[in-house]
């Protein structure tokens, strides 16, 4: 029961974009039509969120790459990751 009346309580705080933790503060199947706006609305900016952040993440790594090729160090880095995977499947 405590915990019921504490969901309810954290309507107005609730953060949309704080990622897949996100509970809807009622049953889809119980919502009204403009809840159901709402909280499609929510899941349309986590799925926005999700991909900008897969996006950001690919574009650091190629940029991360980019600088260690442009610093010669590559050769290094894969000499030095096959050492290690030698020494793992020993």
């Amino acid at each position: 029961m405590n915990k019921t009346k504490n969901k309810e309580n954290r309507i107005f705080s609730l953060n949309p974009l704080s990622g897949e933790d996100y509970t809807p503060w009622k049953d889809p199947s119980q919502m009204s039509k403009e809840e159901l706006q709402l909280y499609l609305q929510i899941k349309k900016l986590q799925v926005r969120l999700s991909f900008e952040r897969l996006q950001s993440s690919i574009s650091y790594t190629g940029m991360v790459i980019e600088a260690f090729q442009s610093l010669g160090l590559q050769d290094w880095i894969l000499k030095l990751l096959n050492q290690e995977t030698e020494e793992a499947s020993e």
